[in-house]
């Protein structure tokens, strides 16, 4: 699944971009007409200004859906004569119904002619994107998950002590894994989790500056294959020493990485009993056959008119 992805396009002039960032305004007069069940939302920053497109907005948080935002800013680059001034659409897919990216498409085509999705989807940079996957066979935390050559790792803990989301890399990573329960997550927002009798666990990739177009997101190389998940079970009867215990103790509850930088004089050790134990069911080429599938539902997609 694409989960977000984020598409930046450079606005050449500053007549364009004071164009832009009036029509980002216009949108929310005309909004009874594009969302007749949503909201539009302009919010100002210091150096940008954000339009949010709910196409359903209610009351509670948990009935409020947003499809997609879009971004105008203009910053200095060292180097660079003058301000980059740039636009980033960024789309949230698994939140899209019916034909409602349909329309947020052609919005685009009316009130932004120089900037309508195909142009994006063609010249625009891909700068953030979300992949994920979710397994409905084992638990958070039943397992390991580490990937090499990765130093940073966090697992968010509840004030309850509850064990939260795995965190593989900092937020500034190019690339950087996140695992949690999601059933957990729908329920905690006020939503129906999508199992009652199973887990389900979500395997999430962010990966900044891909380089690459939306169109060129096929050539992709797959980023699950750095992840590795180890066999939890397996491991703790590897060894009843102390240490090796201890290890296993503090990358439970504080990830893989960051039990391993704790032990620099037998890292090489107990980073090979680990990749001794890795699970079956954890298949990065399997899951990578579906990336066409996730690519199609942001494909530009003709007008309905």
């Amino acid at each position: 699944m694409i989960d977000r992805i984020g598409i930046t396009i450079g606005i050449d002039s500053e007549d364009k971009y004071k164009m832009v960032y009036s029509q980002l305004y216009s949108m929310t007069d005309e909004q009874k007409h594009f969302v007749p069940n949503g909201k539009i939302i302009v919010r100002k920053g210091k150096y940008t200004t954000r339009l949010d497109y709910y196409p359903a907005y209610g009351k509670s948080k948990s009935e409020r859906r947003k499809i997609a935002d879009i971004t105008i800013g203009a910053n200095k680059i060292e180097g660079m004569l003058g301000l980059y001034r740039h636009l980033t659409l960024t789309l949230y897919p698994q939140n899209f119904r019916d034909e409602e990216f349909l329309r947020f498409q052609e919005m685009l085509s009316l009130l932004l002619p120089d900037y309508d999705y195909a142009k994006l989807f063609e010249l625009g940079k891909v700068n953030y994107l979300e992949l994920a996957v979710d397994n409905y066979s084992h638990k958070c935390h039943s397992f390991l998950p580490y990937r090499k050559g990765c130093v940073n790792s966090e697992i968010f803990k509840e004030s309850t002590g509850h064990l939260g989301t795995t965190y593989l890399g900092s937020k500034k990573s190019d690339i950087r894994f996140r695992i949690y329960d999601k059933n957990k997550c729908l329920i905690d927002k006020g939503h129906e989790p999508a199992t009652k009798s199973f887990p389900n666990t979500r395997i999430e990739v962010a990966l900044r500056r891909t380089g690459l177009r939306p169109k060129e997101l096929l050539a992709l190389d797959n980023p699950f294959t750095k992840l590795r998940i180890a066999d939890l079970d397996q491991l703790l009867a590897l060894s009843a020493a102390l240490d090796w215990q201890q290890f296993l103790d503090d990358a439970r509850t504080n990830g893989v990485p960051y039990a391993l930088s704790k032990q620099p004089n037998k890292r090489r050790k107990f980073r090979g009993m680990i990749d001794s134990v890795q699970v079956g069911w954890w298949s990065p080429e399997s899951i990578w056959k579906d990336l066409p599938k996730a690519l199609a539902k942001i494909a530009p997609q003709p007008s309905m008119f």
